[in-house]
């Protein structure tokens, strides 16, 4: 039986932010101002016309915390929104892509065209008793700086949810 912890109410305070004090959400639209503080590392600014047409390229590694569905006795589905444009799949090849929850992988999936995809992994209920749940996902291959970008890049990303398993 693995004991799980709660993450620190320290953490979900930095979360919730210092001037703004909106509790976490299992939903970030990368357009969302409010979700922002929900974004750990590896994600760049904000593009698009905003809202739900928003995106934010992510590099190679990249971590979000999302809030566990209530209610989630069979477990969590995880879903990462994503898009891969044609010239970068041109220049890698297929890429794949690996979600890791408390250090644990889901399985990977690999994206050899370019397009819209839905990232969907089925999450266990044993990693959902905390307030705050951080994934993290890695790219491989990912697309390294370049003269005309400073940027590694991985995908962009057009939202992230966690919702309870029905």
């Amino acid at each position: 039986m693995t004991v799980r912890r709660a993450w620190p109410a320290a953490l979900v305070f930095l979360l919730a932010g210092c001037h703004r004090l909106k509790a976490p959400a299992s939903v970030v639209r990368m357009g969302d101002p409010a979700a922002a503080n929900q974004l750990i590392s590896g994600f760049y600014d904000v593009e698009g016309r905003g809202g739900g047409d928003a995106w934010r390229w992510t590099g190679p590694d990249f971590s979000l915390a999302l809030v566990p569905p209530r209610a989630a006795q069979h477990g969590a589905r995880l879903l990462l929104r994503l898009y891969f444009p044609e010239t970068q799949i041109q220049k890698l090849g297929p890429m794949t892509l690996t979600a890791f929850v408390d250090g644990e992988p889901l399985a990977p999936e690999t994206y050899a065209k370019s397009g819209s995809y839905d990232f969907v992994r089925d999450v266990p209920a044993c990693f959902l008793d905390t307030n705050v749940l951080p994934i993290a996902f890695s790219f491989d291959p990912y697309s390294p700086k370049s003269e005309t970008d400073g940027r590694d890049l991985g995908a962009v990303v057009l939202m992230a949810a966690l919702e309870a398993k029905q």
